[in-house]
C-alpha cells in the first residue's frame, strides 16, 4: 500500500524539475550536452570580452596618466602667473607686512655683524615710520637704506659673507619649480 505524503509549504513553489534517477534517455542526454556545450562557449566569450575590456580600461588608464602628467606643467605655471597676479595688487595696495619681510631676509643672512639692508624708499619710509609710532622694535643689528631699484615687499640684505636678495620672482620661481616637481 502506498503511503500518501503531505508537505505544507509557507511559500509558493515557484518551479518544478524531474531528478536524473540515472534512466535518462540518450535525447536528454545529447540536449543536456549541448546545453553544456552553450554554457562552456558562451563563458569562453565573456572570458574573452572581460579581457578586451581590461586592456581597453589599461590603455584608458595610461591616455589619463599621460594627459595628465603633460598638463602638470601648465598647470604649475598658470599656477604661479595667479599667485603673481595677486601678490601684484596686494602689493600695489600696500597689503604686505615689511617688518616680516626684512625679519625673514635677515634669517637667511651670512652673518649677523655690519648689515646693510636695502629697501625700496617707500617701503623705507613705511618701516621709519612704524618704528617712530612704536608699531615694531627698530632693528638694533642693520643699517636701513633705500635703494629705488629694489622692488616694493623686497629688500637685499648684505653682510661682509654675502648678500641675501628677498624678491618676489625668485619666490614665485622656486614656487613654480616645486609644482613642476610635484608631477
Amino acid at each position: 500500500m502506498s503511503e500518501t505524503l503531505q508537505i505544507n509549504l509557507e511559500i509558493p513553489i515557484r518551479s518544478v524539475g524531474v531528478v536524473d534517477d540515472g534512466k535518462t534517455d540518450s535525447a536528454s542526454r545529447a540536449a543536456m550536452k549541448q546545453r553544456e556545450a552553450e554554457l562552456k562557449r558562451q563563458t569562453e566569450q565573456v572570458n574573452r570580452l572581460c579581457s578586451v575590456l581590461e586592456a581597453a580600461c589599461g590603455r584608458l588608464e595610461s591616455f589619463y596618466g599621460d594627459t595628465v602628467c603633460s598638463q602638470a606643467e601648465c598647470i604649475a605655471k598658470l599656477s604661479v602667473q595667479i599667485a603673481e597676479k595677486i601678490l601684484m595688487r596686494e602689493i600695489a595696495s600696500g597689503n604686505y607686512d615689511i617688518a616680516r619681510i626684512i625679519a625673514e631676509a635677515l634669517k637667511a643672512a651670512p652673518g649677523k655683524q655690519d648689515v646693510l639692508v636695502r629697501l625700496n624708499p617707500d617701503d623705507l619710509q613705511r618701516y621709519t615710520q612704524m618704528v617712530e609710532s612704536e608699531t615694531i622694535k627698530p632693528l638694533s643689528r642693520a643699517k636701513l637704506a633705500a635703494d629705488a631699484s629694489v622692488g616694493r615687499a623686497e629688500c637685499v640684505v648684505e653682510t661682509e659673507q654675502g648678500t641675501v636678495e628677498y624678491f618676489i620672482n625668485e619666490h614665485l620661481r622656486q614656487i613654480g619649480e616645486a609644482l613642476e616637481a610635484m608631477q
